[in-house]
């Protein structure tokens, strides 16, 4: 026999990377893609130097054994690989399902016999393998923590706390990262800027250090160096500047500043060498009291400039900048600070004692440099009898006192305490803690020292903690997001700026509502907490309009090095969580969603008071972005030249109305009534802005000069002041200037919707200039940005003007003569503009009416009660008390009539209807009833659209600026089929609900592009419309899809989705419409189906699934329930595909949960709760069969209760715990993971 001889390596610490592709891409990706896989994988790794050392055809293994970069470790290397991967495997179509995982360790090789080829095996090997086998989700890459403490250039990354590792691993935690997570080049931060700016700075020190110092400071060269030019300097010096801005370490700019304009230290030169030095007098200054008793001036606090006062308790500390010697630079310090001059400190101090010490060491945050500190404690005292001549620190009494530290920042105040009051034991227990691993106290900036203690010790909102032997900060937040469905479109909460003590903070710019935990706060807890404070929301409107997505909770880990703790790293863990808000909260700008603010005391002072405006932004801006796919170690983001463009402009707001003496005794009273007693319309302005409204030479200043002198109701909105005794107060969080100018600019929008045929698209798109003139791309002033100027050029050419006039015609404010021509009628546009002028007055809170006893009821309202909701208001106002505002009461009746109409609370959601999300019962019958009892015709129904248009287009408070609100901030496809869908809402004055719903839906069959042919027909029709609108595009696919449907799942969709929710209404082109209910609305179908396009048939089998167990929970009925409609929330899986939803963690299934009588929620549970018992509520819950779960075997496989033909069991639960346990030894069924089980294909 022959001896085989093998081969083998020593042991290497290097970093490997695993990748394998999920279970439901190896089932159907092709070859052609798979080797596009391959080719990426190699080019990637080649980028950054990395090996492939085992490669299958659906899983792989990499090493790195040198990092590519003198920074940048080989765990840096090897994550950013795994981003890049999985970068290119999510851009794909479709999209490819993989895992990657990666660990620094071991790695060993031996020569395998007879192969020539070697075999690799170690702890890095092994372990990325199996953090790529459990990675917590598809497409991310899993890491532990410990590999994630190794990370240099990406350690600032944010990454996720894996919640539910798989039972039977070793690892106790592990962090996952996205893929389209940033790792900036920090030489492209702002700190540093994209042009690195020249600092020119003449020295003003008069001498130089003792010349006892072997070697020469370097002042006045380095203060006129540029950044670029210091960077050079040093690296000559042989200190490396590209490793500056990386860690612990400053900036290179930061450092720059603190030389060369703080002086905060100086550089010392001895040969070649350079060395950082800061020099640093804690001074004791000293007075004896009456009594004897020797007493120290102390810095008790500090004002920010936020207006946060901050515990001092220290000592004066004076900076010794470069060239002056100690006592120049304390002589320096008194006068700037106290006013005292130096005559007047010679002839009242003198100095008591003076210890000196010197220390060099290695700073962090300096990279490179040895850093020595001198430091001088100085002890100095007040002369007996002087006192008098120093009553600017408080004496001779010993009084408190402030300062403003002119050119030093905040306001300070100073106290004189005895000398025998020690520091805290806290105070010396942090500073003992801090030096004791080599974090320099004297490198913080001034007061952070008892900033810290303070956090730590006081406020409890951060912890020390050693990680290995680096001591950290850590800080728990919580991060809000507030989502809300505005117009059909998902939208989040952000911050846009706080205005406090008359200064803007726009750094919380797009950050949505956050706060600090305390030391053993729960997220929940905190949660409720951040809500109230930093919104107003109380318990009551917490539990009426907030709803927690449970599955979206995330816990975050990021690290940041902060300015004031120079050394220190700060770790944050973040608790991220989605919240739901109804549209019904007013408060917060809903249902439209309008900007808003929030005013909060921030301490007893009158004036102090902080002010943060909040904006409603598209969830798309923020969440399910990738970026750009490249190719390189670090993401550099474009520049931002929002800081060049000038702030939006407003009118001048209306003088204030003469206050009645008696308005404000009794709310009881109509105090719009009251105020507007003496006032009088001025219809012959008002007749002139409807007359001239579309003359060419009727300019949009004379335009607004006439509706301001015609209609008195504009001054309302500053009529009242609030409990101030200043600012009137709104119902919208917004100022009641906000609300004019949003009225104004509902009235510019009239106008130029009026005038489309001349200058009323381009100054609907851009707004006017301060000369009222119509502005354009070109335009140097206003100032804008670049991409804000694409946007409005963008909106002018590719929207459909036409639909816009189409809608105005309907209203009948326009008339089309034909050939083009077009005319308009004068009443029936002097209605809209009072309309306009009058639509929001309700918002000041003072103007609510109460509701008089006599009228016992008002839409809700009791007799003496305040009408809170503003358009109920109006609409009391116009129905009981018309002749309160003198522009409606001098209308014609005809045109009062149709202004009354549009205050109708129509519960119309237009989204529903253009993307067939809703059933017709509850998208119409409200306004069917209204209609039916008003009998409006259809010019009032357009009407009211009309006002919808024209109030949400001057939704942004700064009308010159043009229509904002749609252009800037609103899909154009969207609002192109909202202005297509209200030719058939016209209808419902003749036709019913189902009609009305059933031709809107054949017309977009026959409207859609590409052609899709015939119109189906018999069973199933109105199944397959609502499908391909739900889809908005790729209907081909849908429709394909939902023909290869099995039976049991077609069926369920073609019934389900005909029914109507009216009692005795079916669809006459469906024989699948046969009535009964209630019916289902499944909010957020459309975007479900949207988000899957790639998986149109899995898709239809889960919202398939999401039905048939809907109706277990409400078996079907005729009668009156044939009028009803249940809501089945299923945002939980609106943004994940089919195969995301399959992967479960153990123990954990999907649950359809009847929340309501008329609502349900798709949630992701546990099936045992934290104390190990059933935590399924049987009565209220049906589990969702949603395909294969993570794990299963023999490719895609499903463990399931389903049996074929026995349609309801899959929704139910087994009643005890020991009737649980033969679901794990169920048999496995295989299953392709896109059928049902019990139906599957295979």
């Amino acid at each position: 026999m022959t001896q085989v001889q093998v081969c083998s390596s020593a042991p290497e610490r290097a970093c490997c990377l695993a990748w394998s592709l999920t279970r439901a891409t190896q089932a159907r990706i092709d070859a052609h893609q798979l080797r596009g896989l391959h080719a990426e994988v190699l080019s990637c790794a080649e980028l950054v130097g990395a090996e492939a050392i085992e490669v299958g055809a659906t899983h792989g293994v990499l090493v790195c054994r040198k990092p590519a970069g003198a920074l940048i470790t080989t765990v840096d290397t090897m994550v950013r690989l795994g981003q890049l991967i999985i970068r290119w495997a999510c851009s794909e179509e479709p999209e490819v399902g993989i895992r990657v995982g990666v660990h620094k360790g071991e790695v060993h090789w031996i020569e395998l016999p007879d192969q020539h080829v070697r075999g690799y095996f170690g702890t890095a090997v092994s372990m990325s393998k199996h953090l790529a086998e459990i990675a917590p989700k598809d497409c991310c890459v899993h890491v532990t923590s410990a590999t994630k403490q190794s990370l240099r250039v990406l350690e600032r990354m944010r990454f996720s706390v894996s919640m539910n590792l798989p039972i039977g691993t070793a690892l106790t935690s592990s962090y996952y990262l996205e893929p389209w997570e940033e790792a900036k080049d920090e030489e492209h931060d702002e700190e540093h800027g994209h042009k690195n700016p020249t600092v020119n700075c003449v020295s003003t020190m008069g001498s130089v250090l003792p010349t006892a110092q072997k070697g020469m400071t370097l002042g006045s060269s380095v203060s006129k160096m540029s950044v670029e030019e210091f960077a050079e300097f040093l690296e000559k010096h042989g200190v490396d500047p590209t490793k500056f801005g990386r860690g612990a370490a400053k900036t290179l700019a930061n450092f720059h500043r603190e030389i060369a304009v703080e002086q905060r230290s100086y550089l010392f030169k001895t040969g070649n060498e350079l060395e950082r030095r800061m020099e640093l007098v804690r001074l004791e200054l000293v007075a004896e009291d009456t009594h004897g008793t020797d007493k120290c001036l102390m810095l008790a606090s500090e004002e920010m400039d936020d207006g946060r006062v901050r515990t001092r308790n220290q000592k004066l500390a004076v900076v010794v900048p470069e060239g002056i010697s100690w006592q120049e630079a304390v002589k320096m310090k008194f006068l700037n600070i106290f006013g005292l001059t130096e005559d007047v400190q010679k002839a009242t101090l003198s100095v008591e004692g003076n210890d000196f010490k010197e220390e060099t060491l290695a700073s962090a945050s300096v990279p490179g440099l040895q850093t020595t500190y001198l430091t001088h404690e100085i002890r100095m005292r007040v002369l007996v009898g002087a006192e008098p001549s120093l009553k600017a620190v408080g004496l001779p009494g010993f009084e408190p006192f402030s300062t403003d530290a002119s050119g030093e920042g905040a306001k300070q105040s100073w106290i004189w305490q005895d000398v025998g009051e020690k520091a805290t034991d806290s105070t010396e227990a942090l500073f003992k803690l801090l030096n004791d691993h080599a974090i320099n106290v004297a490198e913080f900036e001034a007061g952070a020292l008892n900033d810290l203690v303070e956090e730590v010790y006081t406020a409890k909102v951060s912890t020390l903690m050693l990680r290995g032997k680096e001591l950290q900060r850590h800080l728990q937040i919580i991060k809000v997001w507030l989502t809300a469905d505005i117009l059909s479109v998902p939208h989040v909460l952000v911050h846009v700026y706080k205005m406090s003590k008359g200064k803007r903070d726009t750094k919380i710019k797009d950050r949505p509502i956050s706060m600090r935990l305390n030391h053993g706060q729960r997220w929940r807890e905190a949660l409720a907490v951040a809500l109230s404070s930093r919104l107003g929301l109380n318990s009551k409107s917490f539990h009426d309009f907030i709803e927690i997505d449970e599955a979206s909770y995330c816990l975050c880990e990021e690290v940041e090095y902060s300015r004031s703790y120079p050394g220190l790293k700060t770790v944050y863990r973040i608790h991220e969580i989605t919240c739901r808000v109804s549209t019904s909260a007013t408060q917060l700008g809903l249902p439209t969603g309008q900007d808003f603010a929030i005013s909060r005391r921030m301490s007893s002072a009158e004036d102090d008071v902080s002010v943060t405006h909040f904006t409603w932004k598209a969830r798309k801006d923020f969440f399910g972005r990738q970026g750009r796919f490249q190719k390189s170690l670090l993401d550099v983001s474009a520049a931002d030249d929002s800081k060049e463009v000038d702030p939006k402009r407003r009118l001048l707001a209306p003088a204030p109305l003469g206050l009645p003496a008696n308005s404000l005794q009794s709310r009881g009273c109509i105090v719009v009534q009251e105020l507007m007693k003496s006032k009088r319309t001025d219809w012959k302005r008002a007749k002139n802005a409807a007359k001239r409204i579309r003359d060419k030479d009727y300019t949009l200043k004379e335009f607004f000069d006439d509706c301001v002198a015609a209609f008195p109701e504009l001054a309302l909105y500053m009529g009242l002041p609030g409990p101030d005794g200043k600012t009137p107060v709104t119902s919208s969080g917004r100022s009641a200037d906000d609300e004019y100018q949003r009225s104004v600019g509902a009235l510019f929008a009239v106008y130029w919707l009026m005038r489309l045929n001349g200058d009323g698209a381009q100054s609907f798109c851009f707004g006017v200039d301060d000369d009222w003139k119509p502005l354009s791309a070109a335009c140097r002033s206003p100032r804008r940005s670049g991409p804000e100027r694409a946007r409005r050029g963008t909106f002018l050419e590719q929207t459909d003007w036409k639909l816009f006039e189409e809608v105005m015609v309907a209203s009948g404010m326009l008339i089309d003569q034909g050939k083009g021509v077009m005319a308009h009628d004068e009443e029936r546009t002097l209605a809209m503009l009072v309309l306009t002028a009058i639509h929001d007055i309700m918002k000041v809170d003072q103007l609510m009416p109460t509701v008089a006893a006599r009228q016992k009821e008002f839409c809700g309202y009791k007799s003496g009660e305040v009408i809170t909701d503003h358009d109920v208001a109006l609409g009391y106002i116009l129905e009981h008390v018309p002749d309160a505002l003198p522009s409606y009461a001098g209308l014609p009746q005809k045109q009062k009539d149709s202004v009354k109409f549009t205050q109708c609370n129509m519960e119309y959601n237009m989204g529903w209807l253009v993307q067939a999300e809703s059933p017709p019962g509850a998208l119409f019958r409200k306004f069917k009833a209204i209609i039916t009892a008003g009998k409006a015709d259809p010019r009032d129904i357009a009407f009211y659209f009309t006002h919808w248009l024209t109030d949400l287009a001057g939704a942004e408070p700064c009308p010159q600026e043009g229509c904002e609100k749609f252009v800037l901030k609103f899909p154009q496809k969207v609002l192109a089929s909202f202005l297509r869908s209200f030719p058939f809402v016209e209808h419902l004055s003749g036709k019913s609900e189902t009609k009305v719903m059933e031709e809107y839906l054949q017309w977009r069959w026959t409207t859609h592009e590409p052609s899709l042919g015939l119109m189906p027909i018999g069973s199933g029709v109105v199944a397959k419309l609502r499908v391909i609108i739900m889809a908005q595009g790729n209907s081909q696919p849908f429709l394909d899809a939902f023909d290869d449907l099995f039976p049991e799942d077609r069926t369920v969709l073609e019934t389900e989705l005909a029914l109507t929710g009216c009692v005795g209404q079916v669809y006459d082109i469906d024989t699948a419409s046969v009535g009964g209910g209630p019916a289902f609305l499944v909010y957020y179908a459309p975007a479900l189906l949207q988000r899957n396009h790639t998986d149109a048939e899995g898709v239809l089998v889960v919202l398939a699934e999401v039905l048939r167990q809907a109706r277990s929970l409400w078996p079907r009925e005729q009668g009156q329930a044939a009028g009803e409609t249940v809501t089945v929330l299923i945002d939980a899986l609106k943004e994940l595909s089919v195969e995301a939803m399959q992967q479960l963690s153990p123990g954990e299934i999907w649950v359809l949960q009847r929340v309501t009588s008329k609502s349900a929620q798709v949630k992701k549970l546990s099936v045992l709760n934290d104390s190990g018992q059933d935590a399924i509520d049987r009565s209220l819950m049906r589990v969702l069969s949603l395909g294969s779960p993570q794990g299963s075997s023999g490719g895609s496989t499903s463990r399931t209760t389903l049996l074929h033909g026995e349609q309801p069991v899959s929704g139910l639960l087994p009643v005890t715990q020991e009737e649980a346990e033969p679901l794990v030894r169920e048999v496995a069924i295989p299953s392709c993971g896109r059928c049902m089980p019990a139906t599957c294909c295979l």
